[in-house]
């Protein structure tokens, strides 16, 4: 019975949609570091939160990705399409590839509304 009212409890939690992102970005490997730093700072100043993150970087060119999937509320679509022109400018980056990957279902508390 206690499995039943715990099964029971956690579908009736409220949930919601959080459209998810995916930013790729392509640059010179010796500079992956400082600009995965200053893209977290950036992100966290727009109140986008990263929920995976992958490197690559590849033996025969002097190259690394870093590919960010995160939650971006339509609200935050603006605030990352300037993020995403500033760092396709830096001097460093070869590519920026963003594309919207569709939604995931969160608990409404387990973030801010706004973000």
């Amino acid at each position: 019975m206690r499995v039943f009212q715990t099964f029971q409890a956690s579908q009736s939690q409220s949930t919601r949609t959080t459209p998810v992102s995916r930013l790729t970005i392509v640059c010179l490997a010796e500079a992956l570091g400082a600009l995965r730093k200053q893209m977290f700072v950036d992100l966290t100043a727009l109140g986008l939160r990263a929920t995976h993150v992958s490197i690559t970087r590849w033996n025969d060119r002097d190259e690394a990705s870093a590919t960010v999937t995160l939650d971006c509320p339509l609200a935050s679509r603006a605030s990352l399409t300037s993020l995403v022109m500033r760092l396709s400018g830096e001097r460093s980056v070869r590519r920026v590839v963003w594309s919207d990957d569709g939604t995931r279902r969160v608990p409404a508390d387990a973030m801010p509304a706004h973000a």
